[in-house]
């Protein structure tokens, strides 16, 4: 914590920010365009004041660490020193022992592709493997940028090399670069006789690889072996070729998703240098939101084949869902990015440049399959499109292509209204389960004004001290509801001094996080020149006692429901004695109700 701090106090928030994006003087504060969602006006605010930053856009909120974090695709800790560097802070706080095995692991991994490349530079791969490489349409300079290699035949060639250089066995095994066997716990090389892609995290530490089957190798094996999870690989974190693309991607304002290695050096070499591939996975959340980081917008290319339609309409459901741009660079069957790549080029960068809007490709791909004028191909074609339809965010979006899909069917909007609703509901309880019924129900007017407390109480000192002197009886009789972030309210208030940011300190960082974006919703709004302001509330204390007076009065409400059902059930008992009480207890929460009315 002491690091963080210290990090802060050296570290101006608007500095920061501004080697990232432009920033401009707002009143008090900053503003800018949010990079974390496309906008035209900037909602995106930076508090010089308390240093952190909230977008009134897209709702994101943090401080310097979640901002980095966010942009450079980074782990906290990983944000943490690179915070710590530019602000000549040394970390007190680190893992020294945890650090330095996670370097001796990067380190294994940047030895361990240099002895690949010089295999195939070389070694026994100088031939057969550079002939293939080259073949396929690859530059020297090509296989150089992006650092193939090749694994020689044999079991321990790696194990040995590494252990004569002074590593453990054990430290070996961390890189995933061995594999383990159970009999009689012995080693052997994971990578034998197999092209080597490695594969980078996005500043171009390498993590691991994905190696493909040599050519006339053995083809009984699969064709391509990837490195298992580790402590610096996950696969579905990872985006293959994301070092060399992100600051192209951040230049074109868009990227280029591709299936393959192969494709993404294809791509790269024929002067599309924003392209990416999925590494080992279908396309994650987790890799999107990497993405978003750079750009909103994805146009995605893969293979043609059954197997290549069925992930990319995979993916872009997952897209959809996410909120982001896609399109679809479609091809003749067949042909893949490598391919076109190696014959030609030109036509691949045109094939990119006249990529269509993904919901256009769905529609094109449909109609074209089935009999939009029989009663048979309407209902087909609305499945396949609602199927994907269902996961577009964007009400505006999803509202432009239900009125085209009228229109080209002609069917009324209404019916097809009513379908996408059941396909709406039948997906989230297929991917939810039972927890669908509490995402569909809006707030209440209670938990409503619950957060509106939590708001009023984070914002005014005034308001805070007063809740505790004068409220917090309420809490032993189950008033107010079990929220975590509240409850630390009530028992921290007094040790964070009832200073916001001192009480950001105290808490866990999901509750930090939550509390900064509720003190911004309270504490600023966008005027009609979508400036920031301060929204000044005159009196804190009589703000208090009104919220106080509408969650009682709601309160008093759900009691008096509850009470009603009862008592209809104690009369169809004909339980006198319960239906005097529960008489009594109405006419006793009626009088309250009108009273707080």
């Amino acid at each position: 914590m002491a690091d963080i701090e210290e990090i802060k106090s050296r570290l101006n928030i608007v500095d920061v920010l501004s080697e990232y994006i432009r920033v401009e003087k707002a009143g008090s504060n900053h503003r800018a365009l949010c990079p974390f969602h496309n906008e035209k006006s900037p909602s995106f605010m930076i508090s010089e004041e308390k240093q952190f930053w909230h977008c009134f856009g897209c709702q994101k909120s943090g401080d310097i660490f979640s901002f980095v974090m966010e942009m450079e695709g980074l782990e906290f800790k990983e944000a943490l020193k690179m915070l710590a560097e530019k602000a000549g802070v040394e970390l007190k706080d680190y893992n020294p022992k945890k650090t330095e095995e996670k370097n001796r692991t990067l380190e294994i991994l940047e030895l361990a592709t240099k002895f690949y490349e010089i295999q195939l530079w070389k070694g026994a791969g100088k031939e057969k493997i550079l002939g293939y490489l080259r073949e396929r349409g690859l530059k020297d300079e090509t296989i150089r940028d992006f650092r193939l290699g090749y694994a020689p035949r044999g079991w321990r060639n790696m194990q040995s090399f590494l252990v004569a250089r002074g590593y453990g066995l054990d430290e070996i095994k961390k890189t995933g670069l061995l594999v383990t066997q159970i009999k009689n716990s012995t080693c052997y090389d994971r990578f034998r006789d197999r092209i080597m892609f490695p594969i980078a995290d996005s500043n171009g530490k390498i993590v691991g690889y994905s190696a493909r089957v040599a050519p006339g190798g053995d083809e009984s094996q699969a064709k391509y072996v990837n490195t298992p999870e580790t402590e610096v690989y996950h696969k579905s974190k990872i985006l293959y070729g994301i070092d060399k693309a992100k600051s192209e991607i951040k230049k074109n304002r868009f990227v280029l998703l591709v299936e393959g290695n192969m494709d993404v050096i294809a791509a790269s070499q024929s002067g599309i240098k924003n392209t990416v591939a999925v590494s080992g996975t279908a396309l994650t959340e987790d890799q999107i939101g990497i993405l978003k980081r750079y750009t909103d917008t994805i146009k995605m290319f893969f293979d043609m084949d059954t197997a290549g339609q069925m992930a990319t309409k995979k993916s872009l459901k997952l897209c959809f869902s996410q909120d982001v741009s896609v399109w679809v660079v479609d091809l003749p069957f067949g042909k893949d990015a490598a391919d076109l790549a190696k014959d030609n080029p030109e036509e691949l960068v045109r094939s990119v440049e006249n990529s269509i809007l993904a919901m256009e490709y769905i529609f094109e791909k449909n109609f074209s399959r089935y009999d939009s004028k029989s009663v048979d191909g309407k209902r087909k074609i609305v499945k396949e499109v609602m199927d994907v339809l269902v996961h577009v965010a964007s009400d505006i979006e999803r509202s432009h292509w239900m009125k085209k899909l009228s229109q080209d069917l002609d069917v009324p909007e209404s019916a097809l209204t009513d379908i996408l609703k059941k396909a709406n509901l039948k997906d989230r309880i297929e991917q939810n389960g039972e927890s669908v019924a509490e995402e569909i129900v809006p707030k209440s007017k209670i938990e409503f004004m619950e957060e509106e407390l939590i708001g009023l109480l984070l914002v005014s000192k005034e308001a805070w001290k007063k809740f505790l002197s004068s409220h917090a009886s309420f809490l032993d009789d189950n008033f107010f509801p079990k929220d975590g972030l509240f409850q630390k309210l009530i028992s921290k208030g007094a040790e964070a001094e009832f200073d916001f940011l001192k009480f950001c300190q105290l808490v866990t960082p999901e509750e930090k996080s939550r509390a900064e974006k509720i003190y911004f919703e309270k504490k600023y709004r966008l005027d009609l020149n979508n400036n920031p302001e301060e929204v000044i509330i005159s009196s804190p204390v009589s703000e208090l006692e009104k919220i106080m007076r509408e969650i009682r009065k709601e309160k008093t409400k759900e009691s008096l429901s509850r009470i009603t059902h009862d008592l209809k059930a104690a009369e169809e008992k004909k339980d006198r004695e319960k239906i005097l009480l529960l008489r009594q207890e109405f006419k006793k929460n009626q009088d309250e109700l009108i009273k707080l009315q």
